[in-house]
């Protein structure tokens, strides 16, 4: 286990007429479960993350399949209730720690392609949620989503 800590997470590639669909949050209770870092955050820097667009995603929690984390996103963040998925690929990350400077973390990323004929419909715990064109993404996304994105979509 690197000194910097660790985490295994799963994001939803879902697409539509050659875009992606990004969201971005708003402050909810409900963040505390599908992103219980943002607790050890400073008020700044959960600020900054309220801000910028995300793909759909989670933290696996422990004991729980991939899939199943996929479904709690799908389902519970989304509002999606019928989907389907490819195979996930494995993205991983093994970078210094912004948590803890000058210590290595380690990200393990569940990354699914999926398709649904549903709308997906802002939600209470979301600001904005659209489908765009991953040429034209040119801010930086949410805390580690910039590099699952550069590595589905790369410039």
């Amino acid at each position: 286990m690197p000194e910097g800590g660790f985490c295994i997470s799963v994001f939803a590639i879902l697409r539509r007429e050659g875009k992606v669909l990004l969201v971005k949050p708003r402050e909810n209770v409900i963040w505390q479960q599908w992103a219980p870092n943002w607790k050890g955050y400073e008020p700044e820097r959960l600020s900054a993350e309220m801000v910028r667009w995300r793909l759909p995603a989670t933290y696996v929690r422990e004991g729980e399949a991939p899939k199943d984390g996929l479904r709690r996103v799908m389902e519970d963040q989304l509002g999606v209730k019928r989907y389907s998925s490819a195979e996930p690929r494995l993205l991983n990350f093994y970078e210094p720690s912004r948590r803890f400077p000058g210590r290595m973390h380690w990200d393990y990323c569940f990354v699914f392609d999926v398709s649904t004929d549903q709308d997906v419909k802002q939600q209470e715990w979301l600001t904005d949620v659209a489908f765009m064109d991953p040429s034209g993404v040119k801010s930086e996304l949410g805390s580690a989503h910039s590099e699952i994105f550069e590595s589905i979509f790369p410039r």
